[in-house]
């Protein structure tokens, strides 16, 4: 893989990724300004989650609640930089350069804990 396709491919990535992750938050902010964080946009009762609970986002979208496609669009914004980062160990190694496969792979590693920690 040339370096312009290989910046190609990673700008590709980080665009469709922040402009997914907009889109995604402002139709939560836009609908929770016609039913609210807590409503539905079906109608449907919701039980109310803590804020912090991103395990429900994909029944959330299926009842197209507010608050899941702001909670999906900051999933996409967290997995932006996790998919760019892989997607260069791929590059990497289909290039056969393993000293940069390994410093990505390291990088990748410290992501992933940062992301999910280890406690």
């Amino acid at each position: 893989m040339n370096p312009t396709r290989f910046r190609d491919l990673v700008s590709g990535i980080l665009i469709v990724g922040v402009v997914t992750s907009a889109v995604l938050i402002a139709v939560g902010f836009g609908a929770s300004l016609a039913v609210g964080w807590d409503g539905s946009l079906r109608g449907l009762p919701v039980a109310v989650a803590a804020p912090t609970d991103f395990s429900h986002v994909a029944n959330g979208l299926l009842e197209l609640r507010p608050i899941a496609f702001a909670r999906a669009g900051l999933l996409v914004l967290l997995a932006t930089p996790v998919l760019r980062v892989l997607t260069s160990v791929v590059a990497f190694m289909l290039e056969r350069d393993r000293l940069y496969a390994a410093i990505t792979l390291a990088v990748l590693a410290i992501l992933l804990v940062s992301l999910f920690g280890l406690r």
